[in-house]
């Protein structure tokens, strides 16, 4: 540098995946040549069966969708080791580690995404070709959901034959376009197929009943799981070839349900949780969040309501540990700007959900 010129240190990057494995983060399996990397997240190890942790190589940094904890890859390995960031960053350039002089900013990747009413003329479509199972229907039914709620609600039951989902991909590119719609990419041939396997259909809609995408409940290891509708075109095969090639990866959108003129809005985790409070609550309003850490549009939903009254309704044990206390912070935080008053509600602890203590209310109520 010329004298007096201010001299800009050389910062080395960390390979995410390498400071994993040295910290001792197990990494799922399949994850080979992927652009985001599921593991099992060391914070909610003994908690979850499930790996939630995703370890971005392209930015090395890290975000668990269950606990929130994040960073990159120097404060993940300081973290599990109990150390500082400090200390981590020279025990991994000691440990042989290959380590790359930082790079330059990239341009955000601009993935695109087809617009609201393009998606949603394409999931009405995609739905009014569908049937719901008797299965789905009568789980429906148990949760307290009445029949017109059911069929206002469009749920449907996703067909587990990859042939029918081809075809209906297939009659859905005869009139629409699929290009950007969550759940949709090309075969290597060119054909549009839509990505997924059985389970029932939830639609995740705006305010104004605009379907902005799909989620899909699904049965894995006996346990029930809600995944969303989506073609994320960094997912690869084995060999590193993409599995959605053309595809689009869904985003986090909040489902909202209910009477939207009301001033007051309950806030809740998923969509059919919120669908079933509503309905046992004679059309109350519901902002349902995918995730309790998935929040970035919860904001910009409020914003589109006359909302003055926030109601937390997260399930109760997620209210009780710790790492969801943290995250449940984290939100009121993040709507303190909106000035709006957030009141955090409890009931009986034996029924988890905010749905389940309706239902067990409204059998109550019927009974007296």
């Amino acid at each position: 540098p010329r004298p007096g010129e201010r001299m800009t240190p050389e910062y080395k990057t960390v390979p995410i995946l390498d400071a994993a494995r040295r910290a001792g983060v197990r990494i799922a399996d399949g994850q080979a040549g992927r652009y985001e990397v599921k593991a099992f997240c060391p914070f909610c190890l003994g908690r979850t069966k499930n790996p939630h942790l995703y370890l971005n190589t392209e930015k090395n940094r890290f975000f668990c969708q269950r606990c929130g904890e994040h960073g990159n890859s120097v404060s993940l390995y300081a973290k599990i080791r109990g150390i500082s960031n400090k200390e981590a960053f020279e025990e991994l350039e000691k440990s042989n580690l290959q380590m790359f002089p930082q790079a330059a900013p990239k341009e955000p990747r601009q993935e695109y995404m087809a617009p609201l009413e393009q998606r949603h003329d394409v999931y009405y479509d995609l739905l009014a070709l569908l049937s719901l199972s008797e299965h789905d229907f009568l789980d429906l039914l148990g949760r307290g959901l009445t029949l017109d709620a059911i069929e206002q609600n469009m749920y449907r039951s996703m067909p587990a034959r990859v042939e029918t989902r081809s075809e209906l991909a297939q009659t859905l590119s005869r009139t629409h376009d699929l290009h950007g719609v969550p759940g949709f990419y090309r075969s290597e041939n060119g054909d549009w197929r839509l990505s997924g396997n059985s389970g029932l259909l939830i639609p995740y809609c705006t305010a104004k009943g605009y379907i902005q995408g799909l989620q899909r409940r699904a049965e894995i290891g006996g346990k029930r799981c809600y995944v969303w509708v989506s073609s994320n075109p960094d997912k690869c095969r084995k060999d590193g070839s993409p599995l959605y090639p053309c595809g689009t990866r869904a985003h986090g959108w909040i489902h909202i349900k209910g009477n939207v003129h009301s001033t007051t809005a309950s806030i809740t985790e998923g969509a059919l949780k919120g669908d079933t409070a509503s309905c046992l609550s004679n059309g109350a309003l519901y902002l349902c969040a995918p995730g309790v850490n998935a929040i970035k549009y919860l904001p910009s939903a409020i914003r589109s309501l006359s909302v003055e009254r926030l109601l937390g309704e997260y399930d109760m044990d997620q209210i009780r540990q710790e790492q969801y206390s943290a995250a449940l912070r984290r939100m009121q935080d993040t709507l303190k700007p909106l000035g709006i008053p957030y009141i955090q509600q409890m009931w009986n602890p034996a029924y988890n959900g905010i749905d389940d203590y309706k239902l067990h209310s409204r059998r109550l109520s019927l009974a007296a």
